[in-house]
């Protein structure tokens, strides 16, 4: 009988024969990759832990920082929030204050004698127009233009500051349509004026004529009066703005009529403080909370948390509590810790807040106790022994110091500034031929035009420094004119080398007692710290001192000095003590730990990374072994099939022959 090898030959199941011969390497493989997926796990759960840390340090950041801290934070409340809306640093002194509105401030507006219609043809030649002691701006009318709205365009696209329309007034008659000239500012000193230099009325064609004596509407200053009693206090803005014209508060005038009564008060905003306390106890809990829920063992499941006994997450934990656990050293003895002030730890290891405890703290309920200790609590600041130096800032990098530091100055900051060579004129006439002055004011050079009039020595003063203070060409840039002798003397308000005043040219340079070339350059405060009689470099520029990055103990610590020239002595002229509140003590904590280079968790990620290319390196060298064998397995199975199926062959064939024997044999 013919041999049969059932199957595809053999009739084995190869492949799960193959499969068989290589579990060992294939259980290897997946060895390695349950120990990546574990790696990958852990990493992942340390970045959220990144993650959570930074949403702490910004919360931690709020309450750390100096300036515009929520723990001081005031608000104002109005008795009309309709007729005004107020803000309040924490400068102001907390009380009532009672205002009654004299005045809004209004724009200047004038308008022409009346036209037939929008296209009226009028006189061609030269307009000039300007705003308040701005610049004039010269506007040319010619055949291209000269028609009532195209006076009104090429007025709109001057960059005067004066908006044009036509509009129709229905007691105009036949001729109903007018120019209407209207201030972009409010204010008595942003009136306008013109200079009308088109030709005189020719045939059909119309001199514009802007009726400056009988305005539209005048222009007019906000004006409030503070107080009722015979010292009250009138106060007069060229806007519905008032910055600090009660200390650390400002407001604006919005629905308001002449005679009304406002009253302002201004109470700590204790809503913001809590607020940002909170925050802080929740980031910190998160933290907390994502560790420890991560670092249990389940009995049940047998399966303990991606971070049990992890050491890292460990002292991550530890790290962070006992940064907010210290007492803070220079601070209220009787408000020094957390706990003084309704932040306590429970028996979890987690923050809670007394919200109760901190508003009484905040509110001077806690005898010996005010808001300003609460934020030194919680900041970064500084205490001066001279009143002439004071706190800016601080970072990470400045080392608290009970003891101070001192400040050494060899140099005050001044301010550029040039007096007229000659006494001005009792009596001042500016004209067209004499009413421009070229000058450089804190690098920025200009042309101003003075107003046309005539002017005592202090009004001439107050006109040359409103005329370069309302300057388009110097932003930013303010200067202060006064009298020096009976010369004119130009101060800018800038301190250091950035300040600058030179006069260049102009034709109102003889009247103002100026001469073409006049310079003057400001200084810059000069000096050092000085830590346990040793000197660290400071940095200077305008009023602000500041500490070189790389000092050991006053890395960029800024110092505002206003003191004179005069004041400069020899020796420290005081000395700035540096506390580090338990929020700027964890915000520097925290800056080291998420430090991007060699913060512990950027060498934890590091390391994570390191592990898994070196799984994956064996993962990879795993398998290519792996499919080295199995390509072999596969031959031989293959060789083997091929072979069987030849035998296969030969037995059909030998069969066949035996089957035909017997014939042979009869």
């Amino acid at each position: 009988m013919p041999i049969n090898i059932n199957g595809l030959v053999t009739g084995l199941d190869t492949e799960k024969i193959i499969s068989g011969l290589l579990e060992i390497q294939q259980q290897q493989i997946d060895r390695l990759d349950v120990r990546k997926a574990g790696i990958q796990l852990k990493q992942t759960a340390f970045r959220s832990v990144e993650a959570k840390m930074l949403s702490l340090r910004a919360d931690t950041a709020v309450l750390a920082r100096n300036t515009s801290n929520p723990l001081t934070r005031l608000s104002v409340t109005a008795s009309d929030p309709q007729a005004v809306i107020a803000t309040a640093h924490s400068s102001a002194i907390p009380g009532a204050y009672h205002l009654t509105v004299n005045t809004t401030a209004q724009a200047h507006q004038v308008a022409s004698q009346g036209f037939a219609d929008l296209e009226s043809e009028i006189t061609q030649g030269t307009f000039g127009i300007r705003l308040g002691s701005g610049d004039q701006k010269s506007i040319t009318i010619d055949g291209n233009n000269n028609t009532l709205n195209g006076l009104a365009a090429a007025i709109n696209s001057s960059g005067a500051g004066v908006s044009a329309s036509v509009v129709k007034d229905s007691t105009g008659g036949a001729t109903p349509y007018r120019l209407l000239l209207t201030s972009s500012k409010t204010g008595v000193s942003n009136e306008i004026s013109v200079t009308n230099n088109l030709a005189s009325n020719s045939g059909s064609a119309v001199q514009p004529q802007i009726n400056l004596l009988s305005p539209v509407q005048a222009a007019q200053d906000a004006s409030v009066t503070i107080g009722s009693g015979p010292g009250a206090i009138s106060v007069s803005s060229s806007s519905n703005q008032f910055q600090n014209v009660i200390a650390g508060m400002s407001f604006d005038l919005l629905q308001v009529s002449a005679g009304q009564k406002i009253s302002l008060t201004v109470a700590k905003d204790n809503t913001a403080a809590v607020t940002a306390v909170e925050n802080f106890v929740k980031s910190f809990n998160d933290v907390v909370q994502y560790i420890g829920d991560n670092s249990k063992y389940n009995a049940t499941t047998n399966d303990g948390g991606v971070f049990l006994g992890n050491q890292n997450a460990a002292r991550i934990v530890q790290k962070l509590r006992s940064a907010i656990q210290d007492v803070v050293p220079g601070a209220n003895p009787l408000a020094n810790r957390l706990s003084s002030i309704g932040v306590t730890f429970d028996n979890k290891g987690q923050l809670t807040l007394d919200k109760g405890k901190l508003e009484s703290a905040l509110n001077g309920g806690i005898e010996g106790v005010t808001a300003e200790d609460v934020k030194k609590v919680f900041s970064l600041t500084g205490e001066s022994s001279n009143a002439g130096i004071t706190f800016i800032a601080a970072s990470t990098k400045t080392q608290a110091s009970t003891l101070g530091y001192g400040v050494d100055l060899t140099q005050a900051a001044e301010q550029a500034s040039l007096t007229g060579g000659v006494s001005v004129a009792a009596s001042t006439v500016i004209t067209s031929a004499n009413k421009t002055l070229e000058l450089k004011l804190d690098g920025k050079v200009a042309t101003v035009s003075l107003k046309e009039g005539t002017y005592t020595a202090q009004q001439l003063a107050d006109e040359l420094e409103s005329t370069i203070n309302e300057s388009q060409d110097l932003p930013g840039r303010t200067i202060k004119v006064g009298l020096n002798g009976g010369a004119l003397q130009l101060t800018s308000l800038t301190y250091g080398t950035a300040s600058d005043v030179t006069t260049s040219g102009g034709t109102a340079l003889t009247d103002l007692g100026l001469t073409a070339g006049q310079t003057d350059t400001g200084r810059d405060v000069v000096g050092s710290f000085i830590v346990n009689g040793l000197s660290e470099i400071a940095i200077g520029r305008g009023r602000t001192l500041s500490g070189d990055p790389n000092n050991a103990n006053t890395a960029d610590l800024q110092v505002q000095v206003t003191l004179s020239p005069a004041q400069i002595v020899v020796g420290v002229k005081g000395t700035m003590k540096v506390s580090r509140g338990l929020a700027s003590s964890l915000d520097q904590r925290l800056g080291d730990l998420l430090e991007v280079q060699d913060g512990l968790l950027a060498t934890v990620d590091d390391g994570f990374d390191l592990q898994l290319k070196s799984f994956q390196t064996s993962i990879d060298r795993q398998k290519a072994t792996f499919d080295r064998q199995q390509a072999n397995l596969l031959k031989q199975f293959q060789a083997m099939e091929s072979a069987i199926s030849q035998l296969q062959s030969t037995s059909s064939y030998l069969g066949g022959q035996l089957a035909s024997l017997p014939q042979i044999g009869s």
